[in-house]
């Protein structure tokens, strides 16, 4: 019988509440057409703008208010994936931060878990490395936006999030292996005003995903329409 394929579906940056109003339903699809044996969300799960070291939109829903909101759209990535490694982040560990920053020793808050009402199943953790068919693959958020550069670093591929705008893959040789360094894109809504503060940069977020095949690599886009609508194809 010829074995189960392993499939990552890598996902990052869903900005909940402030994820693009399909990225759910492409997520959903992508499960679909992909199979995958192992979920992997590197970070930025929520946005927490409202928690933000930086000034908050005041036409934005208050902390209280946004985090209920974060809790319906992640309830129904729970559903879909009842399984999944998340990786800790910039916006996804708000609440930790800013609790360390007033003096509050990390063990009196509550777990991401308790906070997000996510099962337990759905596990945070600092990075990742998982193993494949042809060697291992590291996650972690976002530390370098060179592409093929922390691949270097660490000397096996690796994948990142956290920069919106890049959805790329390089592949790196030595005379010993090769290697991939990608990074996935986000799922953000860019018209959100909890996005605002990207609308300076020339370049656009790319709305995609990453899914890694017994190893291999692969971008898939969130194809929009005029309307910023996705077109519903994966």
């Amino acid at each position: 019988m010829k074995s189960r394929k392993q499939t990552i579906l890598v996902i990052s940056d869903f900005h909940a509440p402030y994820n693009h109003p399909d990225a759910v339903a492409f997520l959903r699809a992508c499960k679909k057409k992909y199979k995958p044996t192992d979920v992997v969300c590197i970070g930025d799960e929520t946005d927490f703008h409202a928690m933000s070291f930086h000034d908050s939109n005041p036409d934005l829903p208050s902390a209280g208010d946004e985090l209920k909101l974060a809790i319906k759209e992640l309830k129904k990535l729970y559903r879909l994936f009842p399984d999944c490694t998340v990786v800790e982040s910039n916006h996804g560990s708000m609440v930790l931060r800013k609790a360390l920053a007033k003096g509050f020793p990390q063990v009196v808050l509550k777990s991401y878990n308790e906070i997000l009402e996510a099962p337990r199943s759905w596990k945070w953790v600092p990075d990742v490395t998982l193993k494949t068919p042809i060697g291992p693959v590291y996650f972690c958020h976002g530390k370098v936006g060179g592409a093929g550069k922390l691949a270097s670093q660490y000397g096996m591929s690796c994948v990142q999030g956290h920069f919106h705008e890049k959805a790329q893959i390089t592949y790196i040789s030595t005379p010993e292996k090769l290697m991939f360094d990608a990074h996935t894109g986000c799922l953000a809504d860019d018209d959100s005003l909890a996005l605002a503060y990207n609308k300076v940069n020339p370049k656009r977020p790319i709305l995609s995903v990453l899914v890694i095949v017994d190893g291999v690599p692969q971008i898939v886009p969130m194809l929009l329409a005029k309307n910023g609508r996705w077109m519903g194809t994966v």
